[in-house]
Protein backbone atom coordinates (compact mmCIF):
# COMPACT_ATOMS: atom_id res chain seq x y z
CA UNK A 1 0.00 0.00 0.00
CA UNK A 2 1.47 3.41 -0.96
CA UNK A 3 1.19 6.27 1.39
CA UNK A 4 -2.16 7.92 0.15
CA UNK A 5 -4.08 4.91 -0.11
CA UNK A 6 -3.21 4.55 3.82
CA UNK A 7 -4.22 7.97 4.30
CA UNK A 8 -7.48 7.35 2.42
CA UNK A 9 -7.75 4.15 4.43
CA UNK A 10 -7.20 6.77 7.50
CA UNK A 11 -9.60 9.81 5.97
CA UNK A 12 -12.31 6.79 5.84
CA UNK A 13 -12.08 5.89 9.86
CA UNK A 14 -12.34 8.76 10.91
CA UNK A 15 -15.75 9.54 9.60
CA UNK A 16 -16.73 5.94 10.10
CA UNK A 17 -15.68 6.45 14.03
CA UNK A 18 -17.93 9.14 13.87
CA UNK A 19 -20.86 7.44 12.35
CA UNK A 20 -20.63 4.60 14.52
CA UNK A 21 -20.98 6.60 17.73
CA UNK A 22 -17.13 5.18 18.46
CA UNK A 23 -15.65 8.89 19.42
CA UNK A 24 -16.58 12.37 20.48
CA UNK A 25 -15.34 15.03 18.67
CA UNK A 26 -10.97 14.22 18.35
CA UNK A 27 -11.27 11.81 20.85
CA UNK A 28 -9.32 8.29 19.86
CA UNK A 29 -7.16 7.36 16.55
CA UNK A 30 -6.50 5.48 13.34
CA UNK A 31 -3.74 4.48 11.74
CA UNK A 32 -2.77 2.55 8.70
CA UNK A 33 0.32 0.25 7.79
CA UNK A 34 2.06 1.57 4.68
CA UNK A 35 4.95 -0.51 4.65
CA UNK A 36 7.05 -2.51 7.26
CA UNK A 37 8.58 0.90 8.34
CA UNK A 38 5.66 3.56 8.14
CA UNK A 39 1.91 4.29 8.83
CA UNK A 40 -0.13 6.47 8.21
CA UNK A 41 -2.41 8.06 11.30
CA UNK A 42 -4.89 10.49 12.30
CA UNK A 43 -3.45 13.96 13.62
CA UNK A 44 -3.73 15.59 17.08
CA UNK A 45 -6.72 18.33 17.84
CA UNK A 46 -8.43 18.12 14.26
CA UNK A 47 -11.76 17.15 14.24
CA UNK A 48 -13.09 13.97 12.10
CA UNK A 49 -15.51 16.06 10.42
CA UNK A 50 -12.49 18.35 9.11
CA UNK A 51 -10.49 16.33 8.56
CA UNK A 52 -8.61 15.67 4.96
CA UNK A 53 -5.81 13.52 3.96
CA UNK A 54 -3.45 16.39 3.74
CA UNK A 55 -3.80 16.44 7.75
CA UNK A 56 -3.03 12.57 7.95
CA UNK A 57 0.58 11.85 9.15
CA UNK A 58 3.20 9.23 8.16
CA UNK A 59 4.98 7.98 11.29
CA UNK A 60 8.17 6.14 11.15
CA UNK A 61 7.42 2.68 13.15
CA UNK A 62 10.83 2.36 14.40
CA UNK A 63 11.93 6.22 15.46
CA UNK A 64 8.16 7.90 15.38
CA UNK A 65 9.74 10.31 13.75
CA UNK A 66 7.11 12.23 11.31
CA UNK A 67 6.33 13.76 8.23
CA UNK A 68 3.29 16.22 7.68
CA UNK A 69 2.29 19.61 8.33
CA UNK A 70 0.46 17.91 11.57
CA UNK A 71 1.70 16.55 14.73
CA UNK A 72 0.36 13.37 14.73
CA UNK A 73 -1.59 12.05 17.82
CA UNK A 74 0.06 11.31 20.67
CA UNK A 75 -1.16 7.78 20.97
CA UNK A 76 1.27 6.95 17.79
CA UNK A 77 3.97 5.11 19.91
CA UNK A 78 0.82 2.39 20.52
CA UNK A 79 -0.03 2.53 16.97
CA UNK A 80 3.89 1.78 16.65
CA UNK A 81 3.97 -1.18 18.99
CA UNK A 82 1.03 -2.81 17.34
CA UNK A 83 3.09 -3.02 13.95
CA UNK A 84 6.07 -3.72 15.36
CA UNK A 85 4.63 -6.83 16.97
CA UNK A 86 2.68 -8.46 15.26
CA UNK A 87 3.45 -7.78 10.82
CA UNK A 88 -0.36 -9.71 10.37
CA UNK A 89 -1.16 -6.27 11.90
CA UNK A 90 -2.42 -3.66 9.25
CA UNK A 91 -4.95 -1.05 10.85
CA UNK A 92 -5.46 -0.37 14.23
CA UNK A 93 -8.13 2.06 16.05
CA UNK A 94 -8.43 3.35 19.47
CA UNK A 95 -11.60 4.57 20.33
CA UNK A 96 -13.41 5.80 23.28
CA UNK A 97 -16.50 3.93 22.78
CA UNK A 98 -19.28 4.59 25.37
CA UNK A 99 -19.65 0.76 27.05
CA UNK A 100 -16.35 -0.90 26.49
CA UNK A 101 -15.16 2.52 27.92
CA UNK A 102 -17.47 2.14 31.54
CA UNK A 103 -16.21 -1.32 31.41
CA UNK A 104 -12.17 -0.57 31.18
CA UNK A 105 -12.31 1.06 35.03
CA UNK A 106 -12.13 -3.37 35.41
CA UNK A 107 -11.34 -6.04 33.25
CA UNK A 108 -14.07 -7.37 31.52
CA UNK A 109 -16.29 -8.86 33.80
CA UNK A 110 -19.32 -10.02 31.79
CA UNK A 111 -19.99 -13.69 30.30
CA UNK A 112 -18.06 -15.84 28.55
CA UNK A 113 -17.65 -15.23 25.09
CA UNK A 114 -19.14 -17.46 22.15
CA UNK A 115 -16.95 -19.57 20.07
CA UNK A 116 -18.11 -17.00 16.83
CA UNK A 117 -17.29 -13.55 19.27
CA UNK A 118 -13.81 -15.31 19.70
CA UNK A 119 -12.76 -16.22 16.54
CA UNK A 120 -14.23 -12.67 14.97
CA UNK A 121 -12.32 -10.68 18.19
CA UNK A 122 -9.17 -12.91 17.27
CA UNK A 123 -8.98 -14.19 21.23
CA UNK A 124 -10.61 -12.92 24.61
CA UNK A 125 -10.71 -9.68 25.40
CA UNK A 126 -7.24 -7.72 26.28
CA UNK A 127 -7.06 -5.25 29.85
CA UNK A 128 -4.18 -3.30 29.96
CA UNK A 129 -3.36 -1.29 33.68
CA UNK A 130 -3.85 2.32 33.39
CA UNK A 131 -1.70 4.95 32.34
CA UNK A 132 -1.54 8.77 31.53
CA UNK A 133 -2.58 8.95 28.05
CA UNK A 134 0.39 9.66 25.57
CA UNK A 135 2.92 8.09 28.27
CA UNK A 136 5.72 5.67 27.77
CA UNK A 137 3.65 3.65 30.81
CA UNK A 138 0.95 3.72 29.11
CA UNK A 139 2.23 2.27 26.05
CA UNK A 140 4.39 -0.23 27.95
CA UNK A 141 1.44 -1.64 29.55
CA UNK A 142 -0.59 -2.01 25.90
CA UNK A 143 2.11 -3.67 24.60
CA UNK A 144 2.23 -6.37 27.39
CA UNK A 145 -1.17 -6.97 25.98
CA UNK A 146 -0.39 -7.16 22.22
CA UNK A 147 2.41 -9.45 23.09
CA UNK A 148 -0.44 -11.71 24.33
CA UNK A 149 -1.71 -11.21 20.82
CA UNK A 150 -4.96 -9.46 22.18
CA UNK A 151 -6.68 -7.84 19.24
CA UNK A 152 -9.60 -6.37 21.17
CA UNK A 153 -8.19 -4.70 24.78
CA UNK A 154 -9.68 -2.30 27.03
CA UNK A 155 -7.02 0.19 28.28
CA UNK A 156 -7.70 0.95 31.89
CA UNK A 157 -9.72 4.26 31.88
CA UNK A 158 -9.00 5.33 28.48
CA UNK A 159 -11.15 3.19 25.77
CA UNK A 160 -10.35 0.48 23.74
CA UNK A 161 -7.54 -0.79 21.47
CA UNK A 162 -8.96 -2.56 18.15
CA UNK A 163 -5.95 -4.02 15.54
CA UNK A 164 -6.91 -5.95 12.67
CA UNK A 165 -5.88 -7.10 9.43
CA UNK A 166 -7.62 -3.92 7.29
CA UNK A 167 -9.90 -1.66 8.54
CA UNK A 168 -13.51 -3.53 7.84
CA UNK A 169 -11.72 -5.85 10.20
CA UNK A 170 -10.49 -3.27 13.17
CA UNK A 171 -14.30 -1.90 13.22
CA UNK A 172 -15.89 -5.35 13.01
CA UNK A 173 -14.32 -5.47 16.28
CA UNK A 174 -14.93 -2.70 17.79
CA UNK A 175 -18.70 -3.12 17.00
CA UNK A 176 -18.53 -6.35 18.52
CA UNK A 177 -16.58 -4.99 21.57
CA UNK A 178 -19.48 -2.63 22.02
CA UNK A 179 -21.98 -5.01 21.74
CA UNK A 180 -20.53 -7.37 24.35
CA UNK A 181 -19.83 -5.06 26.89
CA UNK A 182 -22.90 -3.27 26.29
CA UNK A 183 -25.06 -6.59 27.20
CA UNK A 184 -22.50 -7.18 30.26
CA UNK A 185 -23.19 -3.68 32.06
CA UNK A 186 -26.34 -4.27 33.97
CA UNK A 187 -29.68 -2.58 32.79
CA UNK A 188 -30.79 0.91 34.17
CA UNK A 189 -34.33 1.89 34.82
CA UNK A 190 -35.69 4.60 32.44
CA UNK A 191 -36.04 8.06 33.89
CA UNK A 192 -39.73 8.83 34.69
CA UNK A 193 -39.76 11.70 32.58
CA UNK A 194 -37.82 13.28 29.81
CA UNK A 195 -36.17 16.80 30.04
CA UNK A 196 -34.99 18.70 27.49
CA UNK A 197 -33.69 22.07 28.05
CA UNK A 198 -30.98 24.24 26.86
CA UNK A 199 -29.89 27.87 26.08
CA UNK A 200 -27.70 29.83 24.22
CA UNK A 201 -26.46 33.20 24.41
CA UNK A 202 -27.14 35.75 22.60
CA UNK A 203 -27.03 39.68 22.82
CA UNK A 204 -28.48 41.22 25.53
CA UNK A 205 -29.57 37.59 27.21
CA UNK A 206 -30.11 34.35 25.97
CA UNK A 207 -32.77 32.54 24.81
CA UNK A 208 -34.06 29.02 26.52
CA UNK A 209 -35.80 25.57 25.23
CA UNK A 210 -38.05 24.04 27.38
CA UNK A 211 -39.17 20.70 25.43
CA UNK A 212 -40.16 22.33 22.26
CA UNK A 213 -40.86 25.94 23.39
CA UNK A 214 -38.29 28.60 23.09
CA UNK A 215 -38.55 32.07 24.40
CA UNK A 216 -35.79 34.82 24.77
CA UNK A 217 -34.37 36.04 28.72
CA UNK A 218 -32.80 39.34 29.45
CA UNK A 219 -29.84 39.32 31.61
CA UNK A 220 -31.79 40.96 34.24
CA UNK A 221 -33.66 38.10 35.63
CA UNK A 222 -31.17 37.46 37.93
CA UNK A 223 -31.66 40.56 39.74
CA UNK A 224 -35.55 40.29 40.15
CA UNK A 225 -36.18 36.08 40.06
CA UNK A 226 -37.37 34.81 43.33
CA UNK A 227 -37.74 31.48 44.60
CA UNK A 228 -40.57 29.21 43.32
CA UNK A 229 -41.42 31.80 40.70
CA UNK A 230 -41.92 29.04 38.15
CA UNK A 231 -38.88 30.93 36.64
CA UNK A 232 -35.96 29.04 38.42
CA UNK A 233 -34.23 27.65 35.83
CA UNK A 234 -33.92 31.22 33.41
CA UNK A 235 -32.55 32.34 37.06
CA UNK A 236 -30.14 29.56 36.99
CA UNK A 237 -29.18 29.93 33.22
CA UNK A 238 -28.69 33.70 34.00
CA UNK A 239 -26.79 33.28 36.87
CA UNK A 240 -24.28 30.78 35.16
CA UNK A 241 -23.37 33.49 32.02
CA UNK A 242 -22.90 36.20 34.57
CA UNK A 243 -20.35 34.53 36.21
CA UNK A 244 -18.87 32.49 33.28
CA UNK A 245 -18.77 34.73 30.09
CA UNK A 246 -16.75 31.88 28.87
CA UNK A 247 -20.18 30.12 28.43
CA UNK A 248 -22.50 29.92 25.53
CA UNK A 249 -24.41 27.30 25.60
CA UNK A 250 -25.96 25.46 28.31
CA UNK A 251 -27.68 22.09 27.91
CA UNK A 252 -29.54 19.71 30.68
CA UNK A 253 -28.50 15.79 30.54
CA UNK A 254 -31.65 13.52 32.48
CA UNK A 255 -30.15 9.99 31.34
CA UNK A 256 -30.66 6.69 33.99
CA UNK A 257 -26.96 6.28 33.80
CA UNK A 258 -26.18 9.98 35.21
CA UNK A 259 -29.27 9.61 37.91
CA UNK A 260 -27.86 5.90 38.50
CA UNK A 261 -24.58 7.74 39.79
CA UNK A 262 -25.94 10.60 41.60
CA UNK A 263 -27.78 7.82 44.09
CA UNK A 264 -26.29 8.48 47.84
CA UNK A 265 -23.03 10.64 46.57
CA UNK A 266 -22.31 14.21 46.78
CA UNK A 267 -19.81 13.85 43.78
CA UNK A 268 -19.59 12.33 40.41
CA UNK A 269 -15.75 11.64 40.33
CA UNK A 270 -14.02 11.22 37.23
CA UNK A 271 -13.26 7.77 36.52
CA UNK A 272 -12.74 8.23 33.12
CA UNK A 273 -9.57 10.44 31.28
CA UNK A 274 -11.16 11.80 28.81
CA UNK A 275 -14.24 12.94 31.63
CA UNK A 276 -11.49 14.42 33.86
CA UNK A 277 -10.43 16.52 30.78
CA UNK A 278 -13.49 18.01 29.06
CA UNK A 279 -15.55 18.16 31.86
CA UNK A 280 -13.66 18.66 35.40
CA UNK A 281 -11.37 16.35 38.41
CA UNK A 282 -15.31 15.73 38.91
CA UNK A 283 -18.87 16.88 39.05
CA UNK A 284 -20.41 17.97 42.73
CA UNK A 285 -24.06 17.05 43.10
CA UNK A 286 -26.16 19.83 44.65
CA UNK A 287 -29.96 18.51 45.81
CA UNK A 288 -32.33 21.15 45.98
CA UNK A 289 -36.03 20.13 46.63
CA UNK A 290 -37.65 18.44 43.83
CA UNK A 291 -38.57 20.44 41.05
CA UNK A 292 -37.45 23.74 42.91
CA UNK A 293 -34.18 25.63 42.40
CA UNK A 294 -33.86 28.16 45.37
CA UNK A 295 -31.54 31.02 45.00
CA UNK A 296 -29.08 29.28 47.61
CA UNK A 297 -29.60 26.29 45.52
CA UNK A 298 -28.58 28.09 42.16
CA UNK A 299 -25.74 30.26 43.92
CA UNK A 300 -24.39 26.44 44.39
CA UNK A 301 -24.57 25.19 41.68
CA UNK A 302 -23.02 28.04 40.19
CA UNK A 303 -20.27 28.16 42.26
CA UNK A 304 -19.78 24.82 41.95
CA UNK A 305 -18.89 25.16 38.01
CA UNK A 306 -15.55 26.83 38.99
CA UNK A 307 -12.77 24.93 36.69
CA UNK A 308 -15.70 22.15 35.41
CA UNK A 309 -18.03 22.41 32.40
CA UNK A 310 -20.80 20.49 34.57
CA UNK A 311 -22.34 19.91 37.64
CA UNK A 312 -25.31 17.17 38.60
CA UNK A 313 -28.64 18.44 40.03
CA UNK A 314 -30.98 16.16 42.34
CA UNK A 315 -34.30 15.91 39.96
CA UNK A 316 -32.85 17.84 37.13
CA UNK A 317 -30.05 15.25 35.68
CA UNK A 318 -26.51 17.11 34.75
CA UNK A 319 -25.98 20.93 33.36
CA UNK A 320 -23.38 20.89 31.04
CA UNK A 321 -21.89 24.24 29.96
CA UNK A 322 -19.61 24.87 27.03
CA UNK A 323 -18.36 27.29 24.80
CA UNK A 324 -20.37 26.20 21.88
CA UNK A 325 -23.13 23.40 20.55
CA UNK A 326 -20.26 21.04 19.71
CA UNK A 327 -18.23 21.03 22.82
CA UNK A 328 -22.02 21.12 24.87
CA UNK A 329 -22.87 17.97 23.14
CA UNK A 330 -19.36 16.23 23.67
CA UNK A 331 -19.37 17.03 27.46
CA UNK A 332 -22.87 15.39 27.68
CA UNK A 333 -21.89 12.24 25.68
CA UNK A 334 -18.73 12.09 28.49
CA UNK A 335 -19.99 12.64 31.75
CA UNK A 336 -22.75 10.33 30.49
CA UNK A 337 -20.70 7.60 29.99
CA UNK A 338 -18.67 8.47 32.99
CA UNK A 339 -21.76 8.04 34.89
CA UNK A 340 -22.32 4.31 33.61
CA UNK A 341 -18.79 4.01 34.66
CA UNK A 342 -19.64 5.14 38.19
CA UNK A 343 -22.41 2.72 38.38
CA UNK A 344 -20.58 -0.27 36.89
CA UNK A 345 -17.33 0.65 38.80
CA UNK A 346 -19.77 0.60 42.34
CA UNK A 347 -21.44 -2.92 41.60
CA UNK A 348 -17.72 -4.36 41.11
CA UNK A 349 -16.40 -2.57 44.36
CA UNK A 350 -14.03 -1.18 42.44
CA UNK A 351 -15.14 2.99 42.26
CA UNK A 352 -11.82 4.68 42.71
CA UNK A 353 -11.69 7.58 40.60
CA UNK A 354 -8.33 8.71 38.99
CA UNK A 355 -5.53 9.60 41.13
CA UNK A 356 -6.43 13.65 41.50
CA UNK A 357 -3.22 14.55 40.65
CA UNK A 358 -3.85 12.83 37.28
CA UNK A 359 -7.26 14.53 36.91
CA UNK A 360 -5.68 17.88 37.66
CA UNK A 361 -2.71 17.42 34.99
CA UNK A 362 -5.10 16.08 32.58
CA UNK A 363 -7.64 19.04 32.92
CA UNK A 364 -5.16 21.66 32.88
CA UNK A 365 -3.14 20.43 29.87
CA UNK A 366 -6.62 20.22 28.00
CA UNK A 367 -7.60 23.40 28.72
CA UNK A 368 -4.51 25.63 28.60
CA UNK A 369 -3.15 23.60 25.61
CA UNK A 370 -5.66 21.19 23.73
CA UNK A 371 -8.59 22.75 23.56
CA UNK A 372 -6.96 26.39 21.67
CA UNK A 373 -6.14 23.23 18.91
CA UNK A 374 -10.00 22.15 18.77
CA UNK A 375 -11.04 22.24 14.80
Amino acid sequence: MNANEAKAEVLRAGHELLEKGLVARTWGNASCRINEDQFAITPSGVAYDRLTEDDISIVNIATLKYEGKRKPSSEKGIHAASYRISSETNFVIHTHQTCASAMSVTAYTGSALSAGEKELLGGEIGFSSYGLPGTKKLRRNVERMLKKRSNAILMERHGALLTGSDRQTAFRRAVLLEEICTRSISPLPSPDCEKTIFSKRVPGGFTLTQNVDTRFVAYDVISHGESGDGDTIALLHAAIYAAYPEFHYIAHLFSAPVLAAMENAGVMPAMLDDFAQIAGSDAKIERPPYAKLTKAAVENIKNNLNNRNCVCIDGWGAVCCASDESECTAIMKVIEKNALACVHAGKSGQLKPLPFLDRKLMRFIYTHKYAKMKG
